[in-house]
């Protein structure tokens, strides 16, 4: 196991659930679909895609069958006493830039807050991974957090946009000049910057992030 994993199982184990925003806002996936989720955390993304969020198509509310993958055995353990046991969610333990998948296995893939937390190399593997799984006609779905973030430049750069925090891990924010060139064999079909305040200690901070979404041919 590499420093990065390490990282990331101790946080989950001190900390629990890590992240509280909302996952509002993703697309109503039909329940014929099948949807990667490549980095799905403490599982927040699945409890806005199967029964605590309705389809938004009448009459139907059954939920897409859903891969959820993470490096993290932490993580995977957070969300196993909630989804473990529906017949609709799968969850693997895995590194996304090396799945264990067939080509064309997936109608959409979901990558919320996972690139920022891979290094260059790490990166680049992961989005060819991801154009390898997505079927023809699928999507690619990101969110990233951007330099117009707060935290953007806090903490030791260890790559070119990428910083080290204490507890060793790390995040990239990205500049909306980098997004569409992530999945080369992909079309860019929506990219928007969306900004919010977060209120601490009496101080208003930026958090800013990408979603971007792209399609298979």
């Amino acid at each position: 196991m590499d420093s990065i994993q390490e990282a990331w199982n101790a946080d989950y184990a001190r900390r629990g659930r890590r992240w509280a925003r909302d996952s509002s806002g993703l697309p109503a996936f039909l329940p014929h679909e099948r949807v990667l989720e490549a980095g799905c955390g403490d599982g927040k993304t699945l409890r806005a895609l199967t029964g605590s969020r309705k389809s938004l198509i009448k009459g139907v509310s059954e939920s897409p069958e859903i891969v959820a993958l993470d490096f993290s055995r932490a993580a995977i353990r957070l969300s196993a006493p909630e989804f473990s046991r529906s017949p609709r969610v799968h969850l693997l333990c895995a590194d996304a830039a090396r799945m264990p998948f067939h080509d064309a296995s997936f109608d959409a893939v979901l990558l919320l807050h996972v690139l920022g937390h891979a290094a260059l190399v790490s990166r680049s593997k992961i989005c060819s991974e991801v154009q390898r799984v997505i079927r023809p006609g699928g999507s690619a779905i990101l969110r990233v957090f951007s330099t117009g973030d707060f935290r953007f430049g806090k903490g030791e750069e260890i790559e070119d946009q990428t910083f080290l925090r204490g507890d060793g891990t790390f995040t990239h924010y990205f500049s909306s000049a980098e997004i569409p060139d992530l999945f080369p064999f992909l079309s860019l079909v929506s990219m928007d910057t969306i900004s919010w305040t977060l209120r601490v200690r009496g101080r208003d901070l930026q958090r800013e992030e990408i979603h971007a979404v792209f399609r298979a041919e």
